[in-house]
């Protein structure tokens, strides 16, 4: 239920009736992989691999100075890494330290670029900089899928570059993102409904190739549905209303009765 009212407002916010497209694409990302710092998200700070190790009930400021302390001990490399990564997980939860908990895991990464703590370090990164609305986010999230093109979330992480770069107004840089996000098979349906709508407006052909490519991708009836009705508004820019009411006409007999794909017809019926 929670997956379909998130589809459900995605639509309406990308296919409003009486705006057929608004601006900007926030919240794409959430379409398959859930919100930015949910608990369980694969790119959240509170599900990080690592649990900092302290006595029972000790409050996090004493275990934080605990992990910093062995980062800078006698332990081993593999020891000192995971002690800094323990220190920025307690300084991005429990102690609502996000500028802290990157400036050490970019320690992490400087001083331990080897360890398997580094190897995470930029993906939380990113998270961190995103909730602090820095105009670091969309780079760092690319710099993450870059290092780590075979990684289960490097999509995902393509994803959350191009977002972010909507969101800065850097198109250019968001469009090859989220081509690049096309090729990981569980992201191509959104990453390519994104490339229709960066297109609309100056290139309804290539809006329409996209949507097109975002029909083909989609797995969930919910997206076939939206990579429809964009393949619909793509058509009425291109040769006029009738087109896209044939096409909204096949999606129904396809796809069944919808409310969105209802109103579009109905709009488009009307001439409105």
């Amino acid at each position: 239920m929670a997956r379909f009212t998130e589809i459900s407002a995605f639509a309406r916010a990308l296919f409003p009736d009486a705006r057929l497209l608004c601006a900007g694409l926030v919240g794409l990302w959430t379409l398959t992989t859930g919100a930015a710092v949910a608990v369980g998200s694969p790119a959240s700070p509170v599900s990080w691999s690592a649990v900092a190790a302290g006595p029972v009930g000790a409050p996090p400021a004493a275990t934080f100075r605990d992990r910093l302390a062995a980062a800078d001990g006698w332990g081993s490399e593999a020891e000192q890494a995971e002690a800094l990564w323990q220190a920025a997980l307690i300084a991005a939860t429990d102690l609502d330290a996000p500028r802290q908990a990157l400036a050490l895991l970019e320690r992490l990464r400087a001083e331990h670029p080897d360890s398997g703590p580094a190897a995470e370090a930029l993906p939380q990164q990113a998270v961190l900089l995103e909730q602090l609305g820095s105009p670091m986010a969309g780079p760092t999230w690319r710099a993450a899928a870059q290092a780590r093109p075979e990684h289960p979330h490097a999509g995902r992480w393509w994803l959350r570059a191009a977002d972010a770069f909507v969101l800065e107004g850097s198109h250019v840089d968001a469009e090859a993102a989220y081509r690049t996000a096309t090729g990981y098979p569980p992201q191509a349906a959104v990453a390519w409904l994104a490339l229709g709508r960066l297109a609309l407006e100056s290139d309804p052909a290539a809006a329409h190739a996209a949507f097109t490519d975002a029909l083909g991708a989609a797995r969930r009836p919910a997206t076939v549905r939206l990579a429809r009705l964009g393949v619909a508004t793509a058509l009425e820019r291109l040769e006029g209303p009738d087109a896209a009411l044939a096409e909204v006409d096949d999606a129904i007999a396809a796809e069944g009765p919808d409310p969105s794909l209802e109103r579009r017809r109905d709009r488009l019926r009307n001439g409105g």
